[in-house]
């Protein structure tokens, strides 16, 4: 469920809402895809971690009791529906709330009010220049000062230090940050990216993403979510193993920090080899 935010973000600025298979509404075939997907590709490696050695034992007599299925009563399903809740905000406030306020310091400092002042100065003068009235002029001017601190941030540093791994999937330093973002909680890419929109189109974060261009590289001035990258970072969240708490799941359940290591290692090389062959063939397909 965590994967759902996400999906729905990239499913929607690949598919258009209109877009039908058939009688079947199209996003919701290619939502329906991914989960398949991630469901095969369990059974899948489940089936080839019971073939290892090291996993391997002998059979046990397996039994279990089948409760008397009833009605639930109105009573038992809130209270479910409040344990849920509970936990989603437990959720939110702490890990997801936390992650982004930690993630928006990294992207707003160091600050460079000098620069970012030069910068402001700068576009405003260049806006006017060219016709523009006072009001859009100073917005552009703080826009273009909003982008120098974000480029020029900490996040900014980590995110290009990492940017050679994930380059060939398509991905630039932005895109970096809400992938190292997600391994706390995989919906805080959707609150990274949403706060780069914001600083550089706080009027339309939505249309700043789908416009969202190359700043450096080979691809300087390309669009950046183009239809090879959202497939690519479709095919990465189906496969990575984002969740520190199953992480932590894992290690408790094994007493070793061993097998959480194993799965980590061997979905990070699955999701990243999906996504660079939905790449590839995202990029042959579509030119």
């Amino acid at each position: 469920s965590a994967r759902i935010p996400v999906y729905v973000l990239l499913i929607g600025m690949l598919v258009p809402s209109d877009e039908r298979f058939g009688p079947v509404q199209a996003q919701g075939a290619v939502m329906f895809g991914l989960y398949f997907l991630g469901g095969s590709s369990a059974m899948l490696a489940a089936a080839v971690f019971k073939k290892t050695r090291s996993l391997r034992s002998g059979l046990l007599p397996f039994y279990m009791e089948m409760p008397p299925y009833r009605t639930p009563s109105p009573k038992s399903v809130l209270l479910m529906m409040w344990d849920s809740t509970r936990m989603f905000l437990r959720k939110v406030g702490k890990i997801i709330l936390l992650t982004s306020i930690a993630l928006w310091l990294l992207l707003s400092l160091p600050a460079h009010s000098a620069e970012a002042d030069k910068v402001r100065s700068d576009t405003v003068a260049a806006q006017l220049a060219d016709g523009a009235t006072a009001d859009d002029a100073q917005a552009s001017g703080d826009t273009a000062a909003r982008s120098y601190v974000m480029e020029n941030s900490f996040a900014a540093s980590i995110g290009r230090f990492v940017e050679p791994v994930f380059e060939p999937l398509g991905f630039d330093w932005r895109i970096d940050i809400g992938i190292l973002g997600s391994f706390a909680a995989r919906e805080v890419v959707v609150s990274t990216l949403g706060q780069i929109a914001a600083a550089e189109n706080p009027d339309d974060p939505s249309a700043a993403l789908s416009s969202m261009t190359y700043t450096e590289g080979p691809h300087q001035g390309e669009k950046l979510f183009s239809a090879p990258t959202i497939v690519a970072m479709l095919l990465f969240f189906v496969y990575a193993l984002q969740c520190m708490s199953t992480i932590g799941a894992l290690r408790r359940e094994t007493n070793s920090w061993k097998w959480p290591a194993i799965a980590w290692s061997y979905m990070f090389v699955l999701a990243w080899v999906a996504g660079f062959a939905g790449y590839q063939i995202t990029a042959a397909i579509t030119g």
